[in-house]
């Protein structure tokens, strides 16, 4: 079904009118849905990602109509809200730094302004007008990770307390290959971004600085300018953020580099250093960091969308759907007359689009169990939607047999598998492959596990409170064009559209592998809502003991 402009502005209209009234009112104007689920999927992601909606920021008008838009189609298909209405309270912050605010590199009395987008990007979560670090003394710490499991410390004998950390992105695993360091190229938690600067928080540091380079990242700096700047989210924190490093940014490795050169040291031989046995963290001896942070402080209430297909035997366990709703909003450094909407078609109109699909169908049928579909908040400012809600649980989290979750999937036509991010990890793939053999289809493991995705979407928040979580969607193994072209398409899609203005849609999509991924988890999860199996996570997996204590409870 084609959307027309027309319909669009119809349906903004309407549910702008509801943004003059309370929030928890929701709207009542709503479009026929398709007989097909291709119409319907092409309905949602359009209109979640038309300029209307101004690329789904939390917090702003396009947010609101996100919101109000996938509400709305839960009340038209006569499913309970899980706690009095379908907005869940997310208490947030929003910091916006200002022009003035500044950041320099300064050595032995030489100061050298950074450029902020081009050559770097920083801000603060600490909830505060003003931030300010003077002459803070610049060490480099390798990868920034305390790790004892993998009796790896770069912290170790070290008092980095008002200094200033420059910190390696991803982990050593990804340099060497090696599966015996870390987990080879595959990335863990501790490879992640989130996780250095809450290290460097925890040893006290004044300043993290994470060293962008394009392969390690796994994007390139485009997505750290689009990301990064503007206002930045965080959940609302009793301490204004006070348990935070001052400033969090990113350099470029090849400013970085440019920098170096006076202390001595390049970017290459630091990298170098850090694999060693022996590494140390050390000083960049005369390298100072100054910088005074300006800051627009607003705090507001966004919200995680949920809604519940009651259970006719065993409502009170539940099959879970997730999508992130949120995206980037508008492009802060946008000149006159440039698109500044970054529309998030693939990230995350697809997910979103995937859930009411099941909304739709599991209206339709009574099963045993209750199904939940859950629309989330703040993933793009660190899974933070999905964080509170596996903190403050409107259910009980030990209550849910397995949950689904759908992120960032690319349009393509029919294929022969379908990828599970962090494949290995629980007995739902059992019954993934179950369902895909009878297509004579098969799992293919994450093909990319050197960038993270497991840890970069929000089945991680559920994870670590034990609940089985797959992520899996579309293949690479193509019907047409096999693998090539499946891998051509993913890496077109992260280099060029990834958190930019060219993540739009078009009538041109073929979502016949978007509609073949959603039959067959819709397959597993019926099956599962209409039994009384519990899988688990497989032996020896990080997450089986947190799921078994919180059964046995």
């Amino acid at each position: 079904m084609k959307i027309n402009r027309q319909t669009l502005t119809l349906y903004k209209s309407c549910l702008a009118f509801a943004l003059l009234i309370p929030i928890l009112f929701v709207t009542s104007c709503s479009e026929p849905l398709s007989d097909t689920t291709d119409g319907r999927l092409r309905y949602w992601i359009s209109t979640l990602s038309s300029d209307e909606y101004e690329g789904r920021a939390p917090g702003t008008a396009g947010g609101q109509l996100t919101k109000n838009f996938i509400s709305q189609t839960f009340q038209d298909l006569d499913l309970e809200p899980i706690d009095d209405n379908y907005f869940l309270d997310v208490p947030t912050s929003e910091i916006t730094l200002k022009d003035s605010s500044y950041l320099t590199l300064s050595f032995r009395g030489n100061d050298r302004k950074m450029k902020t987008g081009e050559e770097v990007v920083f801000w603060t979560k600490q909830a505060r007008d003003y931030r300010k670090i003077r002459d803070s003394e610049v060490v480099f710490v390798g990868y920034g990770i305390v790790a004892p499991e993998y009796k790896w410390n770069d912290y170790e004998g070290l008092d980095v307390k008002g200094k200033t950390v420059v910190i390696l992105v991803n982990d050593p695993g990804f340099a060497t290959g090696k599966m015996r360091l870390f987990n080879g190229k595959s990335m863990t938690y501790y490879g992640r971004w989130t996780y250095k600067y809450e290290e460097a928080a925890r040893q006290g540091a004044a300043a993290a600085i994470i060293v962008h380079e394009e392969a390690p990242a796994a994007y390139p700096w485009s997505v750290v300018e689009n990301s990064w700047q503007g206002p930045q989210l965080d959940l609302q924190r009793n301490d204004l953020g006070a348990d935070r490093v001052t400033l969090e940014g990113w350099i470029r490795h090849d400013v970085l580099d440019d920098v170096l050169a006076f202390t001595g040291f390049n970017y290459e031989s630091l990298k170098e250093i850090a694999l060693e046995k022996t590494f140390s963290a050390f000083p960049l001896r005369g390298l100072t960091l100054s910088s005074e942070i300006f800051n627009e402080v607003r705090y507001l209430q966004s919200h995680n969308i949920a809604a519940m297909k009651k259970g006719s035997v065993r409502p009170d366990e539940y099959v879970l759907f997730m999508a992130h709703w949120d995206h980037l909003g508008m492009r802060p450094n946008a000149l006159p007359g440039e698109d500044a909407i970054i529309n998030g078609a693939v990230d995350n109109a697809t997910g979103v689009a995937s859930i009411l699909e099941f909304a739709k169908r599991f209206s339709e049928v009574e099963t045993d169990r209750s199904i939940i579909f859950l629309a989330v908040t703040l993933e793009e400012s660190g899974m933070l939607g999905s964080q509170y809600f596996a903190t403050y649980p409107p259910i009980d989290l030990a209550m849910v047999v397995a949950g689904f979750n759908f992120d960032g999937i690319l349009p393509t036509g029919l294929t022969n598998d379908m990828v599970v991010v962090g494949y290995g990890a629980s007995e739902l793939e059992d019954l993934l492959e179950a369902e895909l053999q009878k297509a004579n289809r098969y799992i293919n493991p994450d093909p990319n596990p050197e960038k993270g995705y497991f840890y970069r979407s929000d089945h991680i928040s559920l994870a670590k409170r034990g609940v089985p979580m797959l992520y899996a969607d579309g293949g690479f193994d193509l019907v047409v064009g096999g693998r090539e072209a499946g891998f051509a398409l993913e890496e077109a899609y992260r280099l060029n559209a990834y958190h930019d203005i060219a993540d739009e849609y078009s009538d041109d999509w073929d979502l016949s592998g978007l509609n073949q991924s959603i039959n067959v988890i819709y397959n597993i999860s019926y099956q599962l809502a209409n039994t009384s199996d519990w899988p688990n996570w497989y032996e020896g997996n990080e997450f089986r003991s947190i799921r078994d204590q919180s059964r046995a409870n």
